[in-house]
């Protein structure tokens, strides 16, 4: 895929909305930077896989905005054809992005290129029902019947791809920026992140901090989920890794945040005291789902390069913990509660780690765990049976091995089961697993409401 295309991504939509930044990346996948595009409203838009009124609107929205200049050309009787091209400025803005770590330029350019995949499906439909009139137009229309992306939700997850690590996780883009990217605006975005959650293309959302008066300013994580079919196009995607029990037990029935937040759990140290009076005192109980996150990443962290002896990577995790805290590094608060993240940090990652073995024996057959590295899914509560008993069932993990090492991305669940039976089960494909039962397993998000098992 071409830079230029991925810097346009990249560029702020300039006060243009949504369906407009689309086409104007559409327009330089074209080759729109390198010269003026003469064509009319009806073939871009049969070529895009868009109404005709959506392309007319957009070009107007570009023209407007003064990031296109359209200029229209004689040629004989009937209407004149238009020519298109970037305005100077916007050339010269398209090249100071830096696109040098964008690591999924593939699936962005499967996710753009959507009419193949569109007309594919239309013909299926037209064998079973009879053909379609006005082709190609008509049968895109009849592939969104089917539920198909809309073209803001492919810019939208085109944007996102573009700041996602190797595993899809987006760290580093604000909901502000995102929206500046994207022409959408704050409550548009809200909505869309919903419906890419529900879709199953986003597989969770954790908030950031912003208000704490213990944490800098962190910005929302997003968990793209590469293993959908919008977004795999052979690429090499994440291994998932799945501990799961079906019934609550002593072990599950909470988890290392409730110990911090929640009142009424015993108290296993003086300093868990401690450090619930310090967040309680700072008004941080709202902070949970933050804590879980960041809890994550730095058990990811251990697991990823201290798998074997987690405890080596203590001192050097403890460092990395205090650039999270907005007291200075060497304050004796901020020491403090740096190491006491970091032994939670530690208990999450036992806690992930013994998911997978039996003693010391490994319950997934061929699986070298100490060269890989992890990403945590967010782990949730779930009602068992009734609203009064809640437990967490599962815990979810993604796994890559080092960039130069193939591997299938297989789903492996293992099952805790009472009387201590373990079931081991193997999925190269989640085509074959229920949404029901991925939710159970935290590979996706549920619709808004409770999950209950």
């Amino acid at each position: 895929m071409s830079e230029m295309l991925l810097s346009v991504l990249l560029s702020k939509a300039k006060g243009i909305s949504p369906e407009a930044k689309y086409v104007l990346v559409r327009l330089v996948e074209c080759g729109l930077v390198a010269g003026p595009i003469c064509s009319g409203v009806k073939e871009l838009a049969g070529r895009f896989g868009i109404s005709d009124s959506q392309m007319g609107a957009a070009l107007n929205s570009l023209t407007a905005a003064k990031v296109l200049i359209r200029r229209d050309l004689v040629s004989g009787q009937g209407r004149p054809k238009r020519q298109y091209e970037l305005a100077p400025g916007d050339v010269e803005q398209v090249g100071l992005n830096d696109v040098s770590k964008v690591v999924h330029a593939r699936v962005i350019h499967h996710l753009l290129k959507h009419e193949s995949k569109a007309l594919h499906l239309s013909d299926v439909a037209m064998q079973q029902k009879g053909p379609l009139e006005g082709a190609p137009l008509a049968h895109v229309r009849a592939s969104r019947k089917q539920g198909r992306l809309s073209v803001v939700n492919r810019l939208l997850l085109a944007v996102l791809l573009c700041r996602a690590d190797r595993f899809g996780v987006v760290r580093d883009l604000g909901r502000a920026e995102l929206s500046r990217l994207t022409g959408l605006s704050q409550e548009r975005l809200k909505n869309r992140i919903r419906t890419l959650l529900d879709s199953g293309l986003i597989r969770a959302y954790t908030p950031g901090a912003t208000g704490s008066v213990i944490f800098k300013k962190t910005k929302s994580v997003y968990y793209l989920n590469l293993h959908h079919p919008e977004l795999n196009c052979g690429q090499r995607v994440p291994i998932l890794l799945v501990s799961v029990d079906r019934v609550p037990t002593e072990d599950n029935d909470v988890d290392v945040v409730d110990g911090i937040f929640k009142s009424g759990r015993e108290l296993r140290s003086q300093l868990t005291g401690e450090v619930r009076k310090f967040f309680k005192d700072n008004h941080e109980q709202g902070l949970a789902p933050f804590m879980r996150g960041r809890l994550d990443l730095y058990a990811g962290y251990l697991l990823s390069h201290h798998w074997s002896v987690l405890g080596e990577g203590e001192a050097e995790l403890a460092q990395l913990i205090k650039l999270d805290l907005l007291g200075t590094p060497d304050a004796e608060d901020s020491q403090r509660l740096a190491t006491y993240l970091c032994d939670q940090a530690g208990n999450v990652a036992r806690g992930v780690r013994g998911g997978w073995f039996q003693g010391k024996s490994a319950l997934i057959d061929g699986m070298d765990f100490e060269g890989l590295d992890y990403v945590l899914l967010p782990m949730r509560e779930v009602a068992y049976k009734s609203r009064n008993d809640r437990f967490y069932p599962s815990r979810a993990v993604l796994a890559l091995p080092p960039d130069d090492v193939v591997c299938a991305g297989k789903l492996h669940v293992v099952e805790f089961g009472l009387g201590n039976q373990v079931k081991v089960r193997v999925f190269s494909s989640l085509e074959t697993v229920s949404k029901a039962e991925q939710y159970l397993y935290g590979l996706l998000t549920p619709p808004e409401g409770e999950l209950s098992v």
